[in-house]
C-alpha cells in the first residue's frame, strides 16, 4: 500500500494540473470566439458565462484521459531516470504490481466519464442550444427610433411615435407590402417579441387597412399579431444544431429501438459510450511509451504519448462521421478502439517481459 501511495502522490499533481491549464486554456480560446461573434448586446456577457459551463462537459471527456495518460506517462519517466524504477523491480516486484492502483484510478475516472457523456453532455448541449437561440433573438430584435421610418424589415415599415420605459411602442403605423399590395395597420401600442425564426409584433387597440378605393377594407382590433420572417441565416444557424446530441438517455434508447434506423442517432449512442473507454485503453500504453532510455528524457515519451492522443482522437472523429452519414455501421467504431487496445495489451504484455519491439523502440525513441 505504501508503494501506490507514494505512486499516487507523484502522479495525481500532474493529473490535476494539466486538467485544470488545458480547461483553463480551451475556455478562453472559446470565450474570446463567442465574445468576438456575440457581444454586441450587454446581456450577452452573462450569457457566455453560462456557455462556457455548459461546455465543461464535453471539454472533460477530452480532457480528462489525456490528462490520466500523460500525467502516468510523466510518473513512470520520473521513476525511470532517477533509477526507482530499477530499485522496485530489483526488490521483485513486477510492473503490473507497482501500477495497479492506476487501474483502479482509470475505472473510477471511466465510471465517471460515462456518466458525464450520457446524461451531463446532452444536459449542455440542449442548453447550449437554448442559449443560442436567445443570443440570436436579443441580436434579431429591432429598436426603433421615435417619429422615424425603420424599413428593411422584409417589406415591412413601422413609425412609432414614442416609447415608454417598459419598451412598450405607442403611436404605431405600420405597412406590410410583402404580398405586393399594401396593408396599413394603425395601433395605440405594441410590443415587439423576436422568437426563433421570427419578429412578432403585437398591437392593441388599432385598424387594419387593406386595399384602394371602393375595394379598401378596414378591420377594427384590440389585438393582432403580425408576424416578420427572420433572415435565412440566423434560421439555418439555429436550425444546425443535431437534435440528436441533445437527447436524454432514454430518448436516444428509444429512437434507437424505434426500427428508423437514424444514422446519426446509432453514431451518438456509440459516441457517448466510447469517449469514456478512451482511459481505459490509454492505459495500456502508458508503460510501453514511457520505458525509453535514460539519456532520452522525458521528451520522447511524451512526444510519443501526444502523437498516440492524437491518432486515437483523429480515429474516432473519422469514425463518428462516417458513421453519422450512414457509410459505416455502427460497431465500426468499436472496432477501431478495439484494435488500439489489442495494440495496447501486447505492448503492455512485451514490457512486463521487458521484451519491447526493436522497432517500437526505434519508433518511440529513434534519438536512441
Amino acid at each position: 500500500m505504501t508503494i501506490d501511495r507514494y505512486l499516487l502522490r507523484l502522479w495525481v499533481g500532474p493529473f490535476m494540473g494539466g486538467i485544470f491549464f488545458v480547461l483553463a486554456v480551451m475556455l478562453v480560446a472559446r470565450a474570446l470566439k463567442l465574445l468576438g461573434a456575440y457581444s454586441d448586446n450587454p446581456e450577452t456577457w452573462s450569457l457566455i458565462a453560462s456557455l462556457l459551463l455548459l461546455t465543461m462537459p464535453f471539454f472533460l471527456l477530452q480532457i480528462v484521459p489525456a490528462a490520466f495518460f500523460l500525467s502516468l506517462q510523466n510518473t513512470i519517466s520520473g521513476l525511470q531516470q532517477h533509477s526507482e524504477m530499477d530499485a522496485l523491480r530489483a526488490s521483485g516486484l513486477s510492473y503490473r504490481r507497482m501500477f495497479r492502483a492506476f487501474f483502479v484510478v482509470a475505472a473510477l475516472l471511466w465510471g465517471g466519464l460515462t456518466y458525464i457523456s450520457m446524461v451531463m453532455m446532452p444536459e449542455g448541449q440542449l442548453g447550449f442550444n437554448n442559449i443560442i437561440a436567445r443570443i440570436y433573438a436579443m441580436q434579431g430584435s429591432i429598436s426603433f427610433a421615435p417619429q422615424r421610418f425603420t424599413q428593411g424589415l422584409g417589406g415591412v415599415s413601422v413609425y412609432v411615435d414614442g416609447e415608454d420605459e417598459q419598451g412598450v411602442y405607442h403611436g404605431v403605423i405600420l405597412e406590410d407590402h410583402r404580398n405586393g399590395s399594401s396593408v396599413i395597420y394603425s395601433a395605440r401600442s405594441a410590443r415587439f417579441e423576436m422568437g426563433a425564426s421570427y419578429l412578432l409584433l403585437k398591437l392593441s387597440d388599432g385598424v387594419r387597412l387593406e386595399g384602394e378605393g371602393a375595394d379598401q377594407r378596414m378591420l377594427a382590433f384590440q389585438r393582432y399579431q403580425v408576424s416578420i420572417p427572420v433572415p435565412d441565416a440566423t434560421r439555418r444557424v439555429l436550425h444546425s444544431f443535431d437534435h440528436v446530441t441533445m437527447m436524454t438517455v432514454s430518448e436516444l434508447w428509444h429512437k434507437l429501438q424505434s426500427g428508423d434506423n437514424h444514422a446519426a442517432a446509432v453514431a451518438e449512442w456509440n459516441r457517448r459510450l466510447l469517449l469514456p473507454s478512451t482511459v481505459l485503453v490509454l492505459l495500456f500504453f502508458a508503460l510501453p511509451l514511457s520505458l525509453t532510455r535514460k539519456r532520452s528524457g522525458k521528451a520522447g515519451a511524451m512526444i510519443a504519448g501526444i502523437v498516440l492522443l492524437l491518432l486515437i482522437y483523429n480515429m474516432q472523429l473519422v469514425l463518428h462521421q462516417q458513421v453519422s452519414q450512414g457509410t459505416f455501421p455502427g460497431w465500426t467504431m468499436w472496432l477501431g478502439q478495439c484494435v488500439v487496445l489489442l495494440i495496447g495489451l501486447y505492448l503492455s504484455r512485451r514490457a512486463e517481459e521487458d521484451r519491447l519491439p526493436a522497432l517500437f523502440m526505434r519508433l518511440v525513441n529513434p534519438a536512441g
